[in-house]
C-alpha cells in the first residue's frame, strides 16, 4: 500500500500497488501455460504432433520459449507427465475421501471417473502418453515411473485396510492394485472412444460395487 495525497486535501488516501512478478513467478507462470498448451495438443492431436515450438506458440510466448526451459521434447513430455499427475492429486486431496481403506479405495475410483467427466482433455493427454509409452524410448521409462507409483499408491490403501481388518487377509496389495489401476485405465480408453457406447457413471458404479464385493473382509 501507498499513500497518496490529493491536491487541496489534507487526508491521504492509500491504494493498492499492483503486484509486481518476480523472475521467479514469471517463469513458473510461463512453464504452466506451456505445459497446459502441450496438454491440450496432446490430447487434441497426440505426442507425435507435439513440439516445443508449437507448446509456446500455442501457449502465446516466443517459439524458443519452450527450449530455453525444458531443452528437449523428451524433458517436456516427462513435466507434461508430471504436469497432469501433480494436478490430479491436487485435486485428490481436496476430495473428501473417507478414513476407511476400503471406502477410501472406493472414493478413489469414483473420483477418477468422476474427474475424467470434468477434465476430459487430461485423461485423453495422459491416456495417449500412457499408449505411447510401449513404442517411444523416451516415454517408456516415464510411463513405467507412472505405472509403478499408481500401483504403489493403491497397494498402500490394500495393505492398510488389510492390515485393520476391513479388507479381506488373503488380499494381495500389489496384484490387487494392478487390477484396479487396469480396469480404471480400461474403462477410461474404451469411454474416450466411444463415449456414445459406454455409460460411464453406471461403469463406475458396476467396478466401485465389484471392488467392494471382492476385497470386503
Amino acid at each position: 500500500m501507498a499513500g497518496r495525497k490529493h491536491p487541496g486535501r489534507d487526508e491521504t488516501i492509500l491504494v493498492d500497488e499492483p503486484h509486481r512478478q518476480t523472475q521467479a513467478e514469471r517463469r513458473e507462470t510461463a512453464e504452466r501455460a506451456i505445459l497446459e498448451a502441450a496438454v491440450s495438443i496432446v490430447a487434441e492431436r497426440g505426442v507425435d504432433v507435439l513440439t516445443l515450438n508449437a507448446a509456446g506458440e500455442a501457449a502465446g510466448y516466443s517459439r524458443a520459449l519452450p527450449t530455453h526451459y525444458f531443452g528437449t521434447k523428451g524433458a517436456l513430455l516427462q513435466a507434461l507427465a508430471d504436469h497432469i499427475v501433480a494436478t490430479y492429486n491436487e485435486r485428490v486431496r481436496s476430495a473428501p475421501l473417507s478414513e476407511r481403506p476400503l471406502d477410501r479405495l472406493c472414493d478413489l475410483i469414483t473420483f477418477c471417473i468422476d474427474d475424467a467427466i470434468r477434465d476430459p482433455t487430461s485423461v485423453r493427454a495422459y491416456q495417449s502418453i500412457i499408449a505411447a509409452g510401449l513404442n517411444h524410448p523416451e516415454l517408456r521409462l516415464i510411463v513405467d515411473r507412472m505405472t509403478r507409483q499408481s500401483i504403489e499408491d493403491l497397494a498402500s490403501v490394500v495393505r492398510e485396510g488389510r492390515d485393520n481388518g476391513q479388507i479381506r487377509a488373503d488380499a494381495r496389495p500389489r496384484a490387487e492394485a494392478s487390477v484396479i489401476l487396469a480396469s480404471l485405465r480400461g474403462v477410461l480408453f474404451q469411454w474416450l472412444i466411444i463415449p456414445d457406447h459406454v455409460e460411464l457413471l453406471r461403469v463406475r458404479d458396476s467396478l466401485v460395487a465389484s471392488i467392494r464385493r471382492s476385497l470386503a473382509a
